[in-house]
This record gives structure tokens, C-alpha cells and sequence, in this order.
């Protein structure tokens, strides 16, 4: 497969990959405004995961990852990634989130491929990266305010800051070590269930929520955030090499702004569309379509 091949599909599977995680980061939202904890979300998100993806572990048992490479990627972004996440939305505005996070994750995963994998980024990178921070900004110019008081904004500025690194991480990983999508999620999945939902259940316990609302964040938590953007972005990051998967998670925030509106019915505003399409303009300019030759993509970005 040439490298034009291969960006061409990783491009449509990245853009599949960020619309996945709009999807989830909006039924997020619903789901912290209709009642739900950031522990039930992320019960959620990783024990209906395993339990969906519980059948494919089984048929791919002898096909399944070492235990020690799932167990670094578990620690990375598991339960532990997730509760980071929903922290720093507990203390810090929206804003913040919607720029520390992915620009940390993107800024991560380039710099590990630089520094470590000693790949060179071409300028068309460079100036991507800056178009799409610049995004960003102007996302979060425009984003409300957290829902409520939590404490100090700089711990939740440092939660996102932890939870983007672990994420950059993460991609880094994923690209050196090349580990097949559907068994790494599952397996990923499966193993932090297995510490993190008995420890819900003794320390948390169930919310009083209507069978409708279980339902309705299964799909949000479990199907989309835990199943396939996982998969999805996973493949994106085995065509496109660490550095350029890691791109698009500058677009999550605008695909969750575009994705509010059959979801929500909101809306965005000018300043959201600007950022919309500063973001897209980034990602086009850093992919550099026009480079692209029918040779073997590097191992890591």
C-alpha cells in the first residue's frame, strides 16, 4: 500500500475518529447535566466497553497483545485518564479544557516522535500545528463557564495537562508499537474494568437514574467513547504514524460544536464557526497532501 493510499485512509478515518469523540464529549455533557457523576461516566465508559467487546476478546485470544504492552496502555488512558479529564471540568472552565487538552496531546505526541524517534516535522507541520492552536483559541474564547465551583482553577488547568500528556503518550506508543485496533481496545477495555468496577461499586455505587438515562449514556459512554473512537483513531494512528494521528484531536472540539446541533439543538455562533474553520484549515495544512509519495510510511509520525 502507497503512502497516498494509506494518508487518503487514515484522513477519512481520523475525521471518523473525531466526530466519535464529539459524540461522546457532547453526551458527556448531557450526562453531567442530567445527573450523572464523572466516576458513573467513566464506569461506563470502560466496564460497557468491556462488556460489548467481551465476545471479540474471546475469538481473539491467541491474537491478543502482550499483557505488559496492555498494562502501560491501561495506565495511560484508563479509568485514571478519564477521572483526570472530568476533574479538571469540575474546577476549571471549558475553556480551558478545550485548549490545554488537545493542544497538550498534540504537542506530546510530536515531541516524543521528534526527540525520541529523531523524525524531522516539515514546516507544512509547523505551521498546521499553529492554525490549529489558534483553533482552538478561538473555540475557547467563546466557551461557557464550568457549571459549578470546584476549587482552584489551576488544579483543573493541571488535570487537563496531565490527562493531554497521558493521551500524547499514548499515541506515541500506539504508533511504535503498531498493535492491531479491535484486540487492543478490547483488551485495554477489559483490564481496566477489572480494577476500576469493583472499586466503583464499593466506594460509589449506582445513581438513581431512569432505565432511559442508563440507556442513553451506554451509547454515548460505552458504544462511542469506549468502542469505536478508540478503534477508529487506533487504525488512524497505524496508516498516519503517531505525529499526524495526533492532529486530530485538535478537531474534537470543533466536531463536538457541529455535532450540537442535530444533538442539542444548539447552535454554534460566529466565533465557534471561525474556530470550526481555522481548526479544518490547520489539519489540511499539516497533512500536506501534496508530499505524499508512493513510499512506506515511518513508524511513528
Amino acid at each position: 500500500m502507497t503512502e497516498r493510499v494509506q494518508l487518503r485512509q487514515g484522513l477519512i478515518l481520523g475525521l471518523l475518529a473525531a466526530l466519535s469523540w464529539g459524540i461522546y464529549n457532547v453526551g458527556a455533557e448531557i450526562g453531567q447535566a442530567t445527573g450523572f457523576r464523572p466516576v458513573d461516566l467513566t464506569m461506563l465508559r470502560y466496564g460497557g466497553a468491556a462488556l460489548l467487546m467481551l465476545p471479540l476478546l474471546y475469538l481473539a485470544r491467541n491474537r491478543l497483545p502482550a499483557l505488559r504492552q496492555i498494562a502501560i496502555l491501561s495506565l495511560l488512558i484508563g479509568p485514571g485518564f478519564a477521572l483526570l479529564f472530568n476533574e479538571g471540568f469540575q474546577r476549571a472552565p471549558l475553556s480551558h479544557a478545550v485548549v490545554i487538552g488537545p493542544g497538550t496531546s498534540m504537542l506530546v505526541a510530536n515531541l516524543l516522535v521528534r526527540l525520541i524517534d529523531r523524525s524531522k516535522m516539515s514546516w507544512n507541520r509547523n505551521i498546521g500545528m499553529a492554525i490549529l492552536i489558534a483553533g482552538l483559541l478561538i473555540i475557547a474564547a467563546d466557551a461557557p463557564p464550568p457549571r459549578a465551583s470546584g476549587g482552584a482553577v489551576w488544579i483543573g488547568d493541571l488535570c487537563f495537562l496531565a490527562a493531554g500528556s497521558l493521551w500524547g503518550c499514548y499515541v506515541f506508543i500506539m504508533g511504535r508499537w503498531r498493535l492491531p485496533p479491535i484486540e487492543t481496545t478490547a483488551a485495554i477495555a477489559t483490564l481496566s474494568s477489572l480494577f476500576f468496577v469493583p472499586l466503583y461499586l464499593i466506594q460509589w455505587g449506582l445513581p438513581p437514574m431512569t432505565p432511559k438515562l442508563w440507556a442513553e449514556q451506554f451509547f454515548y459512554q460505552s458504544v462511542m467513547g469506549g468502542c469505536l473512537a478508540f478503534i477508529i483513531f487506533a487504525a488512524t494512528v497505524q496508516r498516519l504514524g503517531a505525529g499526524r494521528a495526533a492532529l486530530f484531536s485538535a478537531l474534537v472540539p470543533s466536531c463536538a460544536v457541529l455535532l450540537a446541533i442535530p444533538i442539542t439543538g444548539q447552535f454554534p455562533n460566529a466565533w465557534q464557526l471561525t474556530g470550526v474553520i481555522v481548526t479544518t484549515l490547520g489539519l489540511i495544512v499539516s497533512m500536506d497532501m501534496r508530499r505524499a509519495r508512493p513510499a512506506r510510511l515511518p513508524t511513528a509520525g
